[in-house]
């Protein structure tokens, strides 16, 4: 859970955090009424209020994250009416079983000094003489990297957090510092970021060539995916993240820890076994084209090998409970949200009310490509980014009517939108690594919007030339 979080959670609400709670509650009142007055059903303009209560409460941070989520998974089923198997489907979820077997394998890699070895290793490979730029661009590569044979963010996140803590802890940026913190969001972001552009990388991908298929026979192929995107957003805001993090938190002087990487720590032998069992996790992993198990069932399975006690590597009073229930309670109301908006329609409302809000038919493609990448923030801003995708699709053969698109372009535009997070919540990787390592939600929001600020323009202007220029309208 993060530090801030816990925080708040030992102390009295305060004052500002009292007036943040009214506002909110204020604005989504206003927005079920004005649905209401609308002709919307009760149930989508109470389902609608809700949700947007919840992101306001994270967003602004006036509750800790579980708690949010709690009330809101109480808000669904006592006021709003939804069927309780819908507001806890994300319990259900593989992503949700992947987070918890993530933060079992987290505490193993650092109870058993698996991520310090490791980082020395990598320590030992590079020049001490690298500076603190130079690190963030090889995080942020190496976690892009990594997505190329792990397809799960989720997961590769649980590898990534221990690691790159073991290496700030060899470099001398210590807990609580701004260094450590850039480290960790180079790692965090750089690998859900960049990886937009791989087609198997993400589940939001997997999400959008999914319906793109199921809806309308279309199968976009790895290599014109990454061909159409990676200059434009891989490129553009993998070199703006590393900027952008050497700018907010370079450290200005030299880290206190030592840097002398002669001294070796040996690898224990419950490390050598967890570096067995992680070897093996991430081979199964990244051939599940072959044998189809989903990475959660792969990563849970590896989970339980670490806490049998005849193994060795983990003793399950070792595991931070605490921390592991604060997450997963918080992720799973984060990936009810897409339930709640579904089974109300309040999703399909408000992707259809931003279709028909947009001068489609009159705009040239570049000015199209940015309402389509505006409507795709605004949606993963009231679904988060796995859902996104989802409640678009259905409009895609629609829109490609209006514009002369081909369906195919219609559903690539939506990749430059869930590309571009604002709030870390959409995120539930990054909302992960948040809670593994304490680092601060406002830190992270911080960069977000910074990087969606000054990478959009650039994104917007370079991807209708690119775009024209492969004749991919």
């Amino acid at each position: 859970m993060p530090a801030e979080a816990s925080q708040d959670a030992s102390v009295a609400l305060d004052r500002g955090g009292l007036l943040r709670l009214v506002a909110i509650s204020g604005v989504c009142l206003a927005v079920a009424v004005l649905m209401r007055l609308a002709g919307a059903t009760d149930l989508m303009a109470d389902s609608l209020a809700l949700v947007l209560m919840a992101i306001g409460l994270w967003a602004f941070s006036v509750l800790p994250e579980p708690v949010t989520g709690l009330a809101f998974f109480l808000g669904a089923v006592t006021l709003v009416g939804i069927e309780p198997a819908i507001v806890f489907s994300g319990f259900t979820t593989s992503a949700f079983w992947l987070v918890f077997s993530g933060m079992v394998l987290s505490a193993a890699v650092n109870q058993t000094g698996f991520s310090r070895w490791l980082a020395s290793r990598f320590l030992a490979a590079r020049s001490e003489r690298m500076g603190y730029r130079a690190w963030l661009a090889v995080i942020v590569l190496f976690g892009a990297a990594l997505a190329l044979i792990l397809p799960s963010t989720l997961a590769r996140v649980a590898v990534l957090m221990p690691v790159v803590a073991g290496l700030c802890d060899r470099l001398g940026y210590l807990d609580g510092g701004s260094g450590r913190t850039g480290m960790i969001l180079a790692a965090a972001i750089g690998t859900y970021i960049v990886p937009t552009t791989f087609l198997p990388a993400n589940l939001p991908n997997i999400v959008l060539t999914g319906s793109l298929e199921s809806l309308y026979g279309v199968t976009p192929t790895f290599g014109s995916y990454l061909l159409l995107h990676f200059p434009v957003i891989g490129l553009i805001k993998g070199v703006a993240l590393v900027v952008i993090l050497n700018h907010l938190f370079r450290e200005t002087g030299s880290p206190t820890a030592d840097r002398n990487v002669a001294e070796q720590p040996a690898l224990s032998a419950s490390g050598l076994r967890l570096g067995v069992v992680l070897a093996l996790t991430l081979t199964i992993w990244s051939l599940d084209s072959l044998h189809g198990i989903a990475p959660a069932w792969v990563g849970l399975a590896a989970a339980v090998i670490c806490l049998l006690p005849f193994v060795g590597i983990l003793d399950l009073k070792q595991v931070p409970f605490n921390a592991v229930f604060s997450v997963i309670l918080y992720v799973a109301a984060v990936l009810g949200i897409g339930g709640v908006m579904t089974a109300s329609g309040a999703g399909e409302a408000l992707s259809r009310f931003i279709v028909d809000s947009l001068p489609l038919a009159e705009a040239n493609d570049a000015l199209r490509l940015a309402m389509l990448t505006a409507a795709a923030i605004v949606t993963a801003l009231v679904t988060t980014m796995p859902v996104a995708p989802a409640v678009t699709a259905p409009f895609f053969g629609e829109i490609a009517a209006v514009t002369s698109w081909s369906v195919e372009a219609v559903g690539m535009s939506q990749v430059l939108g869930y590309a571009t997070p604002l709030l870390p919540y959409q995120l539930p990787p990054l909302m992960m690594a948040i809670a593994m390592t304490g680092i601060a939600m406002r830190d992270a929001t911080r960069v977000l919007i910074v990087l969606a600020i000054t990478t959009s323009p650039l994104m917007l202007v370079a991807a209708p030339f690119w775009w024209g220029f492969l004749d991919r309208y």
